[in-house]
């Protein structure tokens, strides 16, 4: 059912493995590395740990994030190199041919779509002079809501338990093409991209700085439409087009990560975290991340015990090798 198109062979070491499928370590239940395809090889679906990786496409893709991760920094051979907090929808477009490094810091799930010449033409009504990088000439990011919900649908598809659909799968795949080419056109006027709806790129960028030197004070939709000089109501709207997520979903993402961050990494208390990062109280923290999370401030903190214990069992190891080579 699943087999690795050729284009990928190079640098994919896909594990074929059911969405059930996990390892038991430290009595900590660990989600396993997990990557499906179609039989063409033209979508790909990966569930990973947090760590880093690299690849090289034959033919131009889109990478789109599933779940919302933060600190994702991506390199591209042609220069390009960013790190941001990427909210599901984020789309990486890169072109034929070019390298991609990327590290993220959290379980993240993501799609690999193929741009095939064929099927572009397609999506675009069938002018086969038209080729990805009149459309894509450089790589780039942004959020696509729309092209999340093609996504997630692909997704269900390679995870059910039956044999896949393929001719439903490519048809998806040329619905999402169709979307990524409609919603964020080109120009190739100095090689720019025109924005159809949405902040601007100069704007975007200026409120994701804001936001993330703010967000563990208090923080008002007003407070931030007026830092871009615009109406609450439209910063809303334009907000949301832009990152795939409400202002308050966006904060929200901001204090968890750091929430997770400080248990992992300090030893304060879970009040003291809570008022910091700027919630309520303990509770509503508690109840955020397990909802948002699917975990518990108590589970953040264990596994941070045992990744020092395993850790420290690597160190000596290691001492106890080194006194034997001696």
């Amino acid at each position: 059912m699943f087999s690795t198109h050729q284009a990928h062979k190079n640098f994919l070491n896909e594990k074929h493995l059911s969405r059930d499928s996990i390892k038991q370590e430290n009595n900590l239940r660990v989600l396993c590395d997990q990557s499906l395809m179609s039989e063409g090889g033209r979508v790909i679906y990966k569930s990973s740990p947090p760590g880093t990786g690299s690849a090289s496409f034959s033919e131009m893709v889109a990478i789109i994030i599933l779940t919302a991760t933060r600190e994702l920094n991506w390199k591209v051979s042609d220069g390009r190199s960013e790190t941001f907090h990427a909210p599901a929808g984020t789309i990486l477009v890169l072109p034929a041919d070019h390298q991609i490094d990327v590290t993220w810091s959290v379980q993240k799930e993501h799609m690999i779509v193929t741009l095939d010449a064929e099927t572009v033409a397609k999506a675009y009504g069938g002018d086969d002079d038209l080729l990805p990088e009149d459309f894509f000439p450089k790589s780039t990011r942004y959020v696509d809501t729309k092209c999340l919900q093609v996504a997630q649908l692909m997704r269900t598809e390679l995870q059910k338990n039956a044999p896949i659909n393929e001719n439903y799968l490519d048809a998806l795949r040329t619905v999402f093409i169709g979307l990524l080419i409609q919603n964020h056109s080109f120009i190739m006027n100095k090689g720019e991209r025109r924005e159809t709806g949405g902040l601007s790129f100069h704007s975007a960028r200026l409120i994701e700085n804001y936001v993330r030197q703010n967000f563990m004070g208090r923080i008002s939709i007003g407070d931030m439409a007026a830092h871009l000089g615009i109406s609450a109501g439209h910063f809303l709207t334009s907000f949301r087009e832009t990152f795939g997520q409400t202002p308050h979903q966006y904060l929200l993402m901001l204090r968890l990560n750091e929430v997770e961050r400080q248990l992992r990494e300090t030893n304060a208390s879970l009040a003291e975290i809570a008022d910091a990062v700027g919630f309520s109280s303990q509770s509503h923290m508690t109840t955020a991340l397990k909802k948002n999370r699917n975990t518990t401030p108590g589970e953040v903190r264990r596994s941070r015990i045992a990744d020092d214990n395993r850790q420290k069992m690597t160190l000596s190891e290691k001492e106890r090798r080194d006194r034997h080579s001696w």
